[in-house]
């Protein structure tokens, strides 16, 4: 039965985080970014933790999968992709004043304290 309810949990957690995440991208809204933000972190984290038990139940499978050289060639490119964008991305020059008064904003809205 829990075997179930985290396959459940990763398939609603996944169509809730393509959907946000493809509109967020689509409508390029940061009111609607503010909006959906709580819904995407929230089944964010659902997915990660429905994801672990999912390979958790499936590790002997996934073991299979990744024994076949094209798959693994695969993956790892995927984990070399990724990478590469994490790296990309918190290298990424802002602007920390205005990133500051955003999380001020998002605080405010959010009902939280004020920094």
């Amino acid at each position: 039965m829990f075997r179930k309810i985290v396959s459940i949990s990763l398939l609603v957690s996944l169509m809730a985080l393509a959907s946000s995440g493809i509109m967020m991208i689509v409508l390029n809204s940061l009111e609607f970014q503010l909006q959906m933000h709580p819904v995407h972190k929230i089944f964010g984290i659902l997915m990660t933790i429905s994801g672990c038990f999912h390979v958790y139940f499936n590790f002997k499978p996934i073991k299979k999968y990744l024994s076949l050289r094209k798959v693994l060639v695969f993956g790892i490119g995927m984990v070399l992709i990724m990478s590469f964008l994490y790296v990309v991305g918190i290298n990424k020059p802002l602007d920390k004043q205005k990133i500051q008064e955003i999380e001020v904003l998002m605080s405010q809205l959010e009902g939280g304290n004020q920094k």
